[in-house]
């Protein structure tokens, strides 16, 4: 099965959030099943700075039409584990960020119209995979292929959605304003990039169970897009839950650490690592508490409130909390943070420091009030460090609560339970002095997180596409 993954970002060229992640782990582990994969994305400015070699294979050029203007691509390839990745160069695409521009929906509709005329000059694929806003219009300009192509839609956050105007349907996509007016693409008073991919694309999944049934029982949140699915797609709406590149992500083999370890020799390598990541931040390292972190955005999404809540029992537990994230509370979380001194507040992201506070912490907090699918509670499990995560999205697929006794790999509250934070907070404190927590460690350590098993179920939807 000749396979391509539409994309607006992807590790290790371009990366803004989990979609660079999704796009590298999965399109590994569909090359490793045997599939012929390929990846295609815009060629940003910064990959032509850190990665010049992407420019050494020359493979197309064209021109393609939006509208009355005529556009020009070029395209370079490269091959990475197996995967070919395909780069898309044109003047949009040559900025210092990947987006945050006012002519956004602009941009992605010429890389969606590019994408389009690579495919029809290229005419081999049985599958296109589109990723998020940035590529949903695409499955509806598809169904003009004259080669029958099977079209998903994943959606990674329906947050984000793409708006833009009626006459924009024209402009950037060259199709009729019978697709606005008979509001198959309109929604509200615009036309939505999102929505069109939902309603054109074979299949549509998001990146959890829970997420899915989130979405469908949620007919207000993201404007009604819940209720679009649940009335027009039901049936072709699913959940998949994401994987974990486990080559990456392993404490046996992780160069970054101080101590590797394994499931065997955890104990005495997460306190080597302890150690380690105090005398790193500056701190005393013969501190004999349970250590806090969490590593993320520090917006209200994420419940960055709820770990501010934890602050004031930290001293009374004799318990630490490291937290590294940036975004838009992080003012307000730093000038809180700083009146507790058992709080370590890192403004910045570090990619060598992130995995040593895996490696070194006891508990890892992620709150979400919402959450489609996360990999930090995956990557804190596979480290020997038990999560503390509200029941939302994939968070409540992948931790299993201490209630669920022998196999309980963390602690799991009701996002609506007001106290729920605090109250795991005293319970992971009061397990962590009694020593009841190896059996946790071990279930997580030994939790199969793989994306072998979430690729094939990709596989399983394209196979269940009938041919148009």
């Amino acid at each position: 099965m000749k396979i391509l993954l539409v994309t607006s970002e992807a590790l290790p060229y371009a990366k803004s959030g989990g979609l660079g992640d999704f796009i590298l782990s999965y399109s590994k582990a569909l090359s490793k099943l045997g599939e012929d994969v390929s990846v295609i994305m815009p060629l940003y400015k910064q990959i032509r700075t850190k990665f010049p070699d992407v420019m050494k294979d020359f493979y197309d050029q064209f021109d393609f039409k939006m509208s009355w203007r005529t556009q020009g691509c070029g395209v370079f390839h490269q091959l990475l584990e197996g995967v070919n990745f395909y780069f898309l160069a044109m003047d949009r695409f040559d900025r210092d960020n990947l987006y945050g521009y006012g002519d956004d929906n602009e941009r992605f509709a010429c890389f969606v119209m590019a994408v389009n005329t690579f495919i029809t000059r290229h005419n081999v694929y049985d599958v296109v995979h589109c990723n998020d806003w940035q590529a949903a219009v695409l499955p509806l300009l598809l169904n003009y292929n004259p080669k029958p192509i099977k079209t998903v839609l994943t959606i990674h956050n329906p947050a984000y959605q793409g708006w833009a105007g009626r006459n924009d349907l024209s402009e950037y996509f060259n199709l009729s304003t019978g697709y606005f007016d008979s509001g198959y693409v309109r929604l509200g008073d615009s036309f939505n990039y999102l929505k069109t991919g939902i309603m054109s694309a074979d299949k549509i999944n998001t990146v959890s169970k829970t997420h899915a049934q989130e979405l469908l029982h949620d007919h207000t949140s993201f404007g009604g897009m819940g209720a679009i699915i649940d009335w027009c797609r039901h049936f072709d709406f699913s959940g998949i839950v994401n994987g974990l590149d486990q080559e990456v992500w392993n404490p046996l083999t992780d160069e970054i650490l101080a101590e590797n370890y394994d499931v065997h020799s955890y104990k005495e390598g997460k306190k080597t690592n302890k150690i380690a990541l105090y005398r790193a931040l500056g701190v005393s390292d013969d501190f004999d508490g349970p250590l806090f972190s969490a590593i993320t955005r520090l917006s209200a999404q994420k419940g960055v409130e709820r770990i501010m809540d934890i602050f004031p029992h930290l001293e009374e537990y004799h318990a630490r909390m490291v937290v590294i994230g940036t975004g838009e509370m992080e003012e307000q979380f730093g000038s809180l943070a700083a009146r507790y001194p058992n709080v370590i507040f890192i403004k910045r992201y570090d990619e060598n420091l992130a995995h040593l506070v895996y490696a070194a912490s006891d508990f890892f907090l992620m709150p979400s009030y919402f959450e489609p699918c996360g990999t930090s509670q995956l990557i804190s499990m596979r480290y020997g460090t038990i999560p503390l995560v509200s029941n939302v999205g994939g968070l409540n697929d992948t931790v299993a609560d201490v209630s669920r006794g022998k196999d309980a790999t963390g602690f799991v509250f009701r996002n609506d339970d007001y106290f729920g934070m605090v109250n795991s907070f005293y319970a992971a404190c009061s397990m962590f002095q009694n020593n009841r927590l190896d059996q946790m460690i071990v279930n997580g350590m030994n939790g199969d997180y793989s994306w072998s098993k979430s690729a094939k179920d990709y596989l399983a939807l394209y196979q269940s596409i009938d041919w148009k």
